[in-house]
């Protein structure tokens, strides 16, 4: 097309002024070879900016990495696993909070659901939650400890986030459920893939947990990487998981499948699930309504209905559409 479209221009307007006698035919054929030849030299000029633009996206995240300030480390032990937040707020640029002045208090083993509308900062709150960092204002605490500024390796030990960003790396399917559990048994990572349903479509591959996938291995789909990923955060074995559109991937009915075995093998962790299916948040314990940075509505579904606010709003919207 990149060829024919030029081509097929300079014929027509070369044509119109041909009948109009303001071109002879000869200069109306040279017209036509130099635009032919010019195809090549542009079409190669266009290719090289837009590797020069991925290749300036790629330092970015680069120079993004290198500017990452170092974790502020405040030793302490989390007395048990109590989710609270006081006056929790977050700005990714100053001034413009994402999260407003939130409250919560999540007791150990609560199912609970943040749904709202999209940048109403429901993943923000997730990653505060996971301790991934601090926030700019206010206190996030598992066990009256700031789970923010516990070391890495604690904090996750408490709390585990997965989210819809899911990565294959290089090496056998083994490997990449085990990841750093390498004294994890053939067994116990079955038992994970059981769990989240991933199971059948492993057996059915030649090496089984021996495929080699990523670059240049076996090609998994979106919604079976999304599973390996959802198997790790089992055989990792936190104590609250923050599921944030974590099973985004899968149809409604493999979602609903997969949801269901993963709270038999979760039965009495925390699990919070920021959803974007009503549905789970019909199957939770309590569900809190994030709009504008805000912590609007909180209770369970029957609650929420009764109430007639924003999630009533949501559901009959939902329920409608399916």
């Amino acid at each position: 097309f990149s060829y024919i479209a030029p081509l097929a221009a300079v014929l027509l307007i070369g044509a119109g002024m041909y009948q109009n006698g303001q071109i002879t035919l000869a200069q109306l054929t040279a017209a036509l070879l130099y635009t032919q030849m010019l195809a090549d030299p542009v079409e190669g000029l266009l290719w090289w900016v837009d590797e020069f633009q991925s290749g300036k996206a790629s330092l970015s995240r680069l120079l993004g990495i290198y500017e990452v300030t170092d974790r502020e480390i405040r030793p302490a032990d989390p007395k048990d696993d109590q989710l609270a937040g006081n006056q929790v707020r977050y700005a990714y640029r100053t001034g413009k909070d994402v999260l407003k002045g939130v409250d919560f208090e999540i007791r150990p083993g609560t199912r609970l659901a943040i749904v709202g509308p999209s940048g109403a900062g429901k993943s923000t709150l997730g990653r505060l939650l996971a301790g991934v960092q601090p926030p700019t204002g206010g206190r996030v605490t598992v066990g009256e400890a700031e789970i923010g500024y516990l070391p890495v390796e604690q904090a996750r030990s408490h709390v585990a986030l997965v989210t819809q960003e899911h990565h294959v790396f290089v090496g056998t399917i083994r490997e990449n459920v085990a990841l750093a559990f390498t004294d994890k048994s053939d067994d116990e990572i079955w038992q994970a893939l059981i769990a989240v349903n991933a199971d059948s479509w492993v057996r059915e591959l030649t090496a089984g947990l021996d495929t080699e996938v990523g670059s240049g291995g076996h090609k998994l789909l979106p919604a079976q990487a999304q599973q390996i990923a959802l198997a790790r955060l089992v055989l990792a074995n936190p104590r609250t998981l923050v599921l944030d559109e974590a099973t985004s991937l899968l149809d409604a009915k493999a979602a609903r499948l997969l949801e269901g075995s993963l709270n038999q093998v979760l039965d009495s962790r925390t699990v919070i699930a920021i959803a974007h299916r009503l549905q789970t948040a019909h199957d939770a314990d309590l569900i809190a309504v994030v709009e504008d940075g805000v912590i609007s509505e909180w209770g369970s579904h029957d609650q929420l209905l009764a109430a007639n606010g924003a999630y009533a709003a949501l559901w009959r919207s939902w329920r409608d559409e399916h």
